[in-house]
């Protein structure tokens, strides 16, 4: 008889290799959460499609995108110096609160500004669009009230960020989406209009403030004062980004500002709009980038593995993109039949619409990565590469149709992605210089 052979027992996993199968637990858990997330806010979205007819869905569509300009322009600077200095105190709840105190003041104050700058804008560009001087001041009036949650939801969500505190980041985003759904689902057979749309999107960021400032306020100290060295640190970030993303600003609103003052047709807005919803198929790619990998990016010190989740990131997001750009073009009914009979007709613009949101996506994911280790040197250069692509594209454009706006900010795009991808090569090379002379 052969006696059998003794039991062998499996040897424990490599450090890298249980380092990758946890991160890859942790992306799929948030993945699948999210994935429900923004379905909410894509049915959201496409009910106010649906539901409202095209003046008030331009009406809301030039509210909603002037709010999300005042957001950016209340961010110079912060968000990068947030991620990119709580990549390194993150553990220290005291010293992390210090970095929060000081991001909150700062972006109160840009705030401020932004709003004394932007808001004649928008009220100017209601009322030429037919809007009311008493529905239009409605209207403002509710961006703002949006407005100031997101001030301080811009720094207080990076705390779970750091933290890896997936669960929370969830349970705030669904809470927030479920309700803006519920409150919806209750107007649209009653009463549903621009002017209640930006006032439910207004009281959900302020529900969704203070679920955040809940819990943030468990894990760090929030009253601490503002750390000198911080400040200095995110206004020399702010002086160098203000040019920049003053400028991305009316980049990422060219489109509804080009069809507001060119536009043949009264519509034009609402179709802009309508195909921009169906752009909110990258927003849980996007949720990924600024949750997880950028994050994960920020912390990361060992040089293989640096490059490796660089390259992984930026592969997939590409490789995602472009299957749904495939989509658009094979496929475009079916992408058209969500938005209802009224867009039906937009199959070119829609593929226009997708290709722009593709670059835009992969050329954010790389800028988001810069951004998260501070290799920002030179972003200046998106300016005058982006005007010479403009001026160069100005004769041959008709600004007086929806293809011809949407095929400008097609070509708008190349200049940011080339940019980010030379800023990534640089500080890649910039990094490795540091650690062999030991200042990284």
């Amino acid at each position: 008889m052969i006696s059998p052979e003794p039991a062998t027992t499996a040897a424990p996993p490599a450090p890298a290799a249980a380092r990758a199968f946890q991160f890859a637990r942790l992306v799929g858990r948030f993945a699948s959460v999210q994935v429900a997330v923004q379905l909410i806010g894509f049915a959201s979205g496409i009910l106010l499609v649906r539901r409202m007819d095209q003046r008030e869905y331009a009406f809301f569509t030039i509210a909603n995108t002037m709010q999300g300009t005042l957001n950016v322009l209340a961010d110079i600077g912060i968000s990068i110096g947030m991620v990119s200095i709580g990549g390194r105190v993150w553990q220290d709840g005291r010293r992390f609160g210090e970095l929060v105190s000081t991001g909150l003041r700062l972006r109160r104050r840009l705030g401020s500004v932004s709003i004394l700058a932007i808001t004649p804008l928008l009220y100017f560009m209601l009322t030429r669009n037919g809007a009311s001087v008493l529905y239009t001041l409605l209207l403002i009036a509710a961006v703002l009230v949006g407005l100031l949650s997101q001030l301080s939801l811009g720094v207080l969500e990076v705390i779970p960020r750091l933290r890896s505190d997936i669960r929370q980041i969830q349970v705030i985003d669904f809470s927030g989406s479920l309700f803006r759904l519920t409150v919806l689902l209750a107007l649209a057979f009653t009463f549903l209009n621009a002017a209640t749309a930006a006032i439910v999107g207004a009281i959900t960021l302020l529900f969704q403030y203070f679920l955040m400032h809940r819990y943030a306020a468990g894990v760090i100290d929030l009253h601490t004062q503002e750390n000198a060295e911080d400040r200095k640190a995110m206004i020399g970030l702010i002086c160098k980004q203000a040019p920049n993303a003053i400028f991305f600003c009316l980049q990422g609103q060219i489109t509804i500002l080009l069809i507001s003052f060119f536009a043949r047709r009264s519509g034009s807005i609402a179709e802009v709009g309508a195909l921009g919803r169906l752009a909110m198929i990258f927003t849980v790619l996007g949720s990924l980038i600024i949750n997880i990998f950028a994050p994960a990016f920020a912390r990361c010190q060992e040089k293989r593995r640096l490059g490796l989740l660089y390259a992984g990131i930026v592969g997939g997001v590409a490789a995602f993109s472009l299957m749904v750009l495939a989509g658009a073009i094979f496929f475009p009914n079916e992408f058209l039949f969500v938005l209802g009979p009224r867009y039906a007709h937009l199959q070119h613009e829609l593929v226009l619409m997708v290709g722009s949101a593709v670059l835009f996506m992969v050329a954010s994911t790389v800028w988001t990565l810069n951004a998260s280790r501070a290799w920002i040197t030179g972003s200046w250069l998106y300016i005058p590469l982006t005007l010479g692509t403009q001026l160069a594209l100005f004769p041959f454009v008709d600004f007086g149709s929806v293809s011809g706006v949407l095929t400008f900010n097609l070509f708008s795009v190349f200049p940011s992605l080339l940019l980010n991808l030379g800023l990534s090569y640089n500080g890649f090379r910039g990094w490795e210089e540091a650690r062999a002379y030991g200042t990284a």
